[in-house]
C-alpha cells in the first residue's frame, strides 16, 4: 500500500502526544509479595508496560514538516502475528478507528476479537484465541495496530523479537521465521524474525490446540506453555517505559486493588482488564493482565472503572461466547477488591429487524470519560467484537457518578432471501449506561435504504469484504462492521440513523484494491444508490461533502505557502477513494512530481502525493504529474495503469469560494492564515458495462463528469469550458476521438467497439479545462474489457 498521508497537523498532534505522557499509568504489577511502587512527579511507569507495550508516543521522534511529511497513509492494512489482518484509519479527532478485520480463518470462533484503546490513543486488536497468552508469552505490542500502521514500508510481515529463557536452546516457534540471533544459551538468547499472514495461521492453529488441551484437561485456557523455552515474543522496535528516576519518592498514597475475573463457567480467566481513574484519567489508565483470574495493582485513592472482555472456549478450542464485563464506578480508599464475573453478563446484543436476518457481525463498545475531561474522542475504550455468529453478552450497569460512560452496540446481519439479497447495518443509541435489554429494535420507517452495487475486476477473487460504521457525535472510536461478500453483487443495505446517520463504508473487491466512501449522511425513510469499484479506475480527487474518508485533512490545499496534494485511485462515485491492500503481496508502483513554471519542485517515487513550502507567487503555473501502476498485479486485469496531469494556479486571497470551512484542516493553517482548496480538476467515468466492468456492446457509451475538488463545499467555481474523450484499441499507440455531447462538466461520449477489440481491454484518455486555465489529462490503460461476443 502506498503512503498517502501528508503531515497531519504536526503541532496539534505533538501537543496531544506530549499530553499523552502524563496519561501513563501510575502502577506497578506484582507477582508474589506486592511491591508498593512509587508514583512521583516526573516518573512515568506505564501499566501497559507490564505487558511489554510500546513506549508512549511522546518518546517517539515526531515527523518533521516538509518533504518527510508524506510518509504514512491515513488508511492502512496491517497483519497480526496470528495472520489476521486489520484495516486502520484515523478519525477527524486524530483517533484510530478499525475499519475492517479479516480473520485468518473461517473456522468456528475465529472471527472473535477484543479491543482496547488506551489513554495514549493506541488501539489494540487481539484475536480471542490469542487472549489467554497475551501478557504471558505473547507481548501486547504484537497487537498494537496503531503502531503497526505507522511502520514503514508497509508489508504483510510482522517484525518480531523472541526472547528465550536462560538455558533454553533456541528453536523456531511455530508461525515465525527467525533471521538472526544474539546472546548465549547460558544468559538467554534473543532472536529477530517475522511472521506473515500465511505463517501466522500456523500460530493461530497452535493457539487453538493449546487452548483445547487446557479445556479438556480442566485447566484455564492459556495454562499450557505456548512455546517451550520461550520467555516472550514481542514486536521488534517496541520499547517499554521505565521510571524516569530510580528510588523516586511517592507523591500519592497507594492502595492495593485486587481484581478478579471469571468466565461463564465460573473459572478464573487469563486475559486483560482496562483500569481507568475516573477522577483524572491522566493519573491512571492501563491495560493490565489477568493471570489465573487475578490482578493486583497499586493505585492512588479515588474513583475508578473497570472493563474486561472475557472469552469462553469449548473443548475444541473454539470461541463459544464473549462477555464485555464492566464496572462503572469503583471507590478505592484502601485495600479494595472488585470482581468481573462473566456470569453477570446476561444481556445478549441482538436485533429485531423488519425482515428476517441472520447476524454476521456483533460488537459492544464501552468508553469511559473522567471528571476532568469529558471528551470521548480519546477516552479509553474496550470492545468485544464478533465477525461471525459468536454471541456477545454484557452486564447491566448504571450511569456513572464520576465522569461519563459512552456505550453503544453494533449489529449487522444478512437476509435469508437469496433471490433478493439484503442486509442490515444497525447501531444502538449511544447511552450513558448499559441497559438490561440489549436488543436493537427498528422499523422500516427508521431505516435508510441504500442500493449497493459491488463491482469486481474479472481477475480478482470473488471473496470480498464490505464494511459499515456509524460516526455519530460522541461515539467512541471503535470498529466498523466488516463482513464477507461474494462479488460482484447487488445488495440492499438498510442503515439505522440512531446516532445521526453519518456512515463510512468500504468495499474490498478481492485482495488488492479497496474503496472507501466519504462520510455520508443517510436519512431514515430515504433511498440511495452507491456503486463500488465501477470503472474505469482513475487517479485523482473528488468532492467530499461531509469529509474525506479517514479524517478532516484537506487532500489538495494551500496555507501559509505550504502546498500539498495527494491523489488516490478513483471509481465512479465522487467521494470514493481507493487504497492498496497488503492482503496479498502484489507489486504496485507509484510516482508523483510537481513543477512550477517548468521547474521541478518535488519528486516522490513510490507516492502519489506532493508537498512543497514557500508557494506564494499568485501568477505561477503548476503542473502535477502522477502515475499508478498495477500492471504487475495478477489479481487485477483492468485499469492497470493511470497517468494524471493537473495544471493549475494558486487561488487568490480574495477567492472566498476556496476557503476551507471548519472542521477541516490543512498544513500551515492558523487563526490568521486561512486554508484554501486548490483549483484542481476532477474526472468521474460512468461506463456502460456490467458488474465486471465488461462491455457487451458494439455501440459503446460513457458518462463523464468534470468538476473541481471540493471539501465541505469549498473549491473553485470556475466554469468547465472544454472536455474530450479518446479511446485506443492498440495499447495507446494510436487514439480515436469519440463523439462527445454535453456541456458545463456533464457529458456523454460515444464510440464503437470494433470486432477486432473483442476480448481485449481498450485504453481511455480524457482531457478537460476550465475558464481559469486549470486543466486535466487522465489516461487509463486496460480501462474496461470488451466481451468476446458483443451486440
Amino acid at each position: 500500500m502506498r503512503s498517502t498521508l501528508l503531515h497531519r497537523r504536526l503541532s496539534h498532534k505533538l501537543s496531544r502526544r506530549l499530553s499523552a505522557t502524563s496519561r501513563a499509568a501510575a502502577a506497578r504489577r506484582s507477582r508474589g509479595p506486592l511491591a508498593t511502587g512509587a508514583l512521583a512527579l516526573g516518573v512515568v511507569v506505564t501499566a501497559t508496560a507490564a505487558l511489554g507495550a510500546p513506549a508512549l508516543a511522546a518518546q517517539e521522534a515526531p515527523a518533521l514538516p516538509g518533504k518527510a511529511a508524506a510518509e504514512a497513509s491515513a488508511t492502512r492494512t496491517v497483519t497480526l502475528v496470528t495472520g489476521d489482518q486489520v484495516t486502520v484509519t484515523t478519525t477527524a479527532a486524530g483517533q484510530p478507528r478499525v475499519l475492517a478485520v479479516r480473520p485468518a480463518s473461517h473456522a468456528a470462533g475465529s472471527g472473535a476479537f477484543l479491543s482496547f484503546q488506551d489513554a495514549s490513543g493506541d488501539r489494540y486488536v487481539i484475536p480471542a484465541v490469542a487472549q489467554p497468552y497475551v501478557g504471558r508469552q505473547l507481548d501486547l505490542s504484537l497487537f498494537d495496530v496503531t503502531a503497526l500502521a505507522k511502520a514503514a514500508p508497509p508489508t504483510d510481515r510482522v517484525p518480531v523479537t523472541v526472547s528465550f529463557a536462560k538455558g533454553a536452546k533456541p528453536s523456531t516457534p511455530a508461525g515465525l521465521t527467525l533471521t538472526s540471533t544474539s546472546g548465549s544459551t547460558a544468559h538467554g538468547v534473543s532472536a529477530r524474525g517475522y511472521a506473515t499472514a500465511s505463517s501466522g495461521r500456523k500460530l493461530a492453529r497452535l493457539l487453538k490446540q493449546r487452548i483445547a488441551t487446557d479445556v479438556r484437561a480442566g485447566h484455564r485456557p492459556g495454562s499450557t506453555p505456548l512455546f517451550a523455552g520461550v520467555a516472550s515474543v514481542g514486536r521488534s522496535g517496541a520499547t517499554t517505559n521505565t521510571p524516569a528516576e530510580s528510588g523516586a519518592t511517592a507523591k500519592y498514597r497507594l492502595n492495593i486493588l485486587q481484581i478478579t475475573a471469571e468466565d461463564r463457567s465460573g473459572a478464573g480467566v487469563n486475559g486483560q482488564v482496562l483500569v481507568t481513574d475516573t477522577d483524572n484519567a491522566a493519573m491512571m489508565t492501563a491495560v493490565l493482565p489477568m493471570d489465573d483470574g487475578i490482578e493486583k495493582v497499586a493505585v492512588p485513592s479515588g474513583h475508578y472503572s473497570l472493563a474486561a472482555p472475557v472469552v469462553d472456549f469449548d473443548a475444541s478450542g473454539n470461541v463459544t461466547a464473549q462477555s464485555l464485563v464492566t464496572l462503572t464506578d469503583l471507590d478505592v480508599t484502601g485495600a479494595t477488591t472488585a470482581d468481573l464475573d462473566a456470569r453477570t453478563a446476561t444481556a445478549q446484543v441482538a436485533a429485531v429487524t423488519p425482515r428476517p436476518a441472520t447476524a454476521d457481525y456483533v460488537a459492544a463498545t464501552w468508553g469511559r470519560t473522567d471528571a476532568a475531561d469529558g471528551s470521548i474522542d480519546a477516552a479509553p475504550t474496550a470492545s468485544a467484537v464478533s465477525t461471525d455468529a459468536t454471541p456477545v453478552y454484557v452486564n447491566p450497569q448504571p450511569a456513572a457518578t464520576t465522569g461519563k460512560v459512552a456505550y453503544f452496540t453494533q449489529w449487522s446481519g444478512h437476509g435469508t432471501d437469496t433471490t433478493d439479497p439484503y442486509r442490515y447495518d444497525l447501531t444502538g443509541h449511544l447511552s450513558d449506561q448499559v441497559a438490561a435489554d440489549q436488543r436493537i429494535t427498528v422499523t422500516g420507517k427508521q431505516l435508510a435504504t441504500v442500493r449497493e452495487r459491488y463491482v469486481r475486476d474479472p481477475a480478482a477473487s470473488p471473496d470480498g469484504i464490505i464494511t459499515s460504521g456509524e460516526l455519530g457525535s460522541g461515539l467512541p472510536a471503535a470498529f466498523s462492521a466488516a463482513v464477507t461478500q461474494t462479488m460482484p453483487a447487488r445488495v440492499t443495505d438498510y442503515l439505522s440513523s440512531n446516532n445521526g446517520g453519518i456512515w463510512v463504508q468500504q468495499s474490498f473487491p478481492g485482495t488488492s484494491l479497496a474503496f472507501n466512501s466519504g462520510n455520508r449522511t443517510f436519512a431514515a425513510g430515504r433511498t440511495y444508490t452507491q456503486d463500488w469499484a465501477r470503472g474505469p479506475i482513475g487517479l485523482g480527487l473528488g468532492q467530499y461533502t461531509s469529509g474525506p474518508f479517514g479524517g478532516s485533512d484537506c487532500a489538495a490545499c494551500l496555507a501559509d505557502g505550504k502546498l500539498l496534494v495527494f491523489l488516490t485511485a478513483t471509481d465512479s462515485e465522487p467521494d470514493h477513494n481507493g487504497d492498496i491492500s497488503v492482503y496479498d503481496e502484489q507489486p504496485h508502483a507509484f510516482h508523483a512530481q510537481l513543477y512550477r513554471d517548468g521547474t521541478l519542485l518535488d519528486d516522490r517515487p513510490g507516492n502519489t502525493a506532493v508537498y512543497v513550502d514557500g508557494q506564494t507567487a499568485s501568477g505561477a503555473r503548476y503542473r502535477m504529474v502522477a502515475d499508478q501502476d498495477f500492471s504487475g498485479d495478477t489479481t487485477l486485469s483492468q485499469s492497470t495503469t493511470a497517468h494524471t496531469e493537473l495544471t493549475f494556479g494558486l487561488p487568490t486571497a480574495s477567492d472566498t469560494d476556496s476557503l476551507l470551512p471548519a472542521p477541516f484542516t490543512c498544513e500551515g493553517q492558523s487563526p490568521t492564515t486561512p486554508c484554501q482548496v486548490l483549483p484542481l480538476l476532477t474526472a468521474r467515468f460512468h461506463l456502460a458495462a456490467d458488474d465486471e466492468n465488461t462491455s457487451h456492446r458494439t455501440a459503446q457509451s460513457m458518462g463523464l463528469t468534470i468538476g473541481h475538488v471540493t471539501v465541505g463545499g469549498a473549491g473553485s467555481r470556475a466554469a468547465i469550458t472544454s472536455a474530450a474523450v479518446q479511446v485506443s484499441f492498440d495499447g495507446g499507440q494510436t487514439w480515436q476521438n469519440t463523439v462527445l455531447h454535453g456541456s458545463k462538466g456533464h457529458y456523454r461520449a460515444r464510440w464503437t467497439n470494433p470486432d477486432s477489440a473483442r476480448g481485449t481491454s481498450p485504453a481511455i484518455r480524457v482531457t478537460a479545462a476550465d475558464a481559469d486555465g486549470n486543466a486535466l489529462t487522465e489516461t487509463v490503460t486496460h480501462a474496461y474489457t470488451v466481451a468476446a461476443t458483443t451486440s
